[in-house]
Order: structure tokens, then sequence, then C-alpha cells
């Protein structure tokens, strides 16, 4: 997955079947017996609920025949995901893309790469709220060990704040800040305070991040290894 972290270009149709991906895309997207995603589903590459929520995402963007911009945390890095809806004319050879409810056909092309603070308000500045969208499945790699109040501890120390302001923000006492600011210390096996406002800022982590579904692709990837290995 750390792949994703440059240029990522992947083709899906409407039910999130890749027909195309980079070799980039494919060494993230790479199935169990790393052989092509080439048509096989989201589905079978990706867990079920990250999976469920890109291909919802990628029918919203050909309803709508807008470009949506996704941002999204995986491996722990913030990501911009670029969906891009194109609708096949009469001259295309549509093979077995299957048609909307409409009976046309489209694909969508995605391409992932890394979102920093800048490039995030570049976006929200530049385009409409309507276009932009939040993950609310996301895979926050080593920080996924932190309970929900350690994400946001965590994310505000990203933003800069100090623990003061951080306690204020969460109506908590400085002294139970610094419980859960050295507990995150021990979890992620980090001492130096300035290594971990780098990790929470490479996600760009926000406090809303603590209450969104996480999964993990490293997890999944092991699971379908398993249950081959049973078959």
């Amino acid at each position: 997955m750390n792949s994703f972290h440059v240029t990522s270009f992947i083709g899906c149709d409407i039910n999130g079947r890749v027909l195309f991906a980079n070799p980039v895309a494919s060494a993230g997207l790479r199935s169990i017996d790393d052989s092509s995603p080439i048509n096989k589903t989201l589905h079978e590459l990706a867990p079920s609920e990250w999976a469920d929520e890109r291909v919802e995402l990628i029918k919203l963007s050909i309803e709508r025949q807008r470009t949506l911009y996704l941002l999204e945390i995986l491996v722990g890095t913030r990501l911009c995901s670029t969906l891009l809806p194109i609708k096949l004319s009469e001259e295309h050879d549509k093979g077995d893309i299957p048609a909307n409810e409409h009976g046309e056909h489209w694909i969508c092309i995605m391409t992932v790469e890394a979102a920093s603070p800048l490039m995030v308000d570049w976006l929200r500045e530049k385009f409409p709220s309507e276009d932009i969208v939040e993950a609310q499945v996301i895979d926050l790699g080593k920080l996924s060990v932190l309970s929900p109040r350690e994400l946001e501890v965590a994310a505000l120390m990203g933003q800069g704040l100090r623990q003061k302001q951080i306690a204020e923000h969460l109506h908590r006492s400085v002294s139970t800040v610094d419980r859960h600011r050295e507990r995150i210390g021990e979890k992620l096996g980090i001492t130096d305070r300035v290594q971990l406002v780098a990790m929470a800022r490479e996600a760009a982590l926000q406090v809303e991040d603590a209450r969104k579904t996480q999964v993990s692709f490293a997890e999944h990837r092991l699971l379908r290894h398993q249950q081959k290995n049973n078959q």
C-alpha cells in the first residue's frame, strides 16, 4: 500500500471492477497471489467497508457527471483521490462494461496521490464544497492502535496545539491530556514529541478522524492469505 503514496491511476466500471491500472496502482491493489488487479473487483482487493464506500462514490461521480475529490487516509498518510467519470461514446468498444439505469456506459478514472495540508486548503478554495468528499472509511496504519481520545489528542498535537490548548479544546484537564500523550508515545514506541507530531501531520490527522470507520489493508491481505491456505 505504500505504493499509493506516489500517483496511482486506476480505471473502474460502475460496479468497481478494475479495468486498468498503472504499475503503482497495481502494486497498491495487488491480490493475495500478487497477480494483476485487472478484472478483479475492489471488494476482492480491499476491505469490504472501504470497497463499499469507493463503489458508492464511483456511482455518485457518474450520476452527477462531475469530478469528485476524495480526501482519505491510507496506511497513515493523507491522500487525495480524484474521481473522473467518463461516458463512452457509440464509437467506443464497450466490451463487457455494464450500462447504468439509463443504458449509458461509463467508466471512472481515479488518481491517488499524497495530499499535504496546503493541497487540501487549495482544493477547498478552488472547488465547490459538494465536489470535495471526506472519506468515512480510513486506514490509519500505525496510528490505528490509538483509542478515539488518543487520536483526538494526536490530531491536535499535529495541528500545533500545546497541552493547555488541547485540554481546553477537549474540555479535559492538562494532566489528563499529558497522560494521553504519554500513552500515545508508549503505543507507538515514540518518546520524541517531534516524531509524534510529524506522524500526525503526515496523516493530516483531524479530530473527526477518531469517529470514522477504521480498516486495515495489511490485516485484510493477511486474512485473505489465511482463507486461501485453509481451502
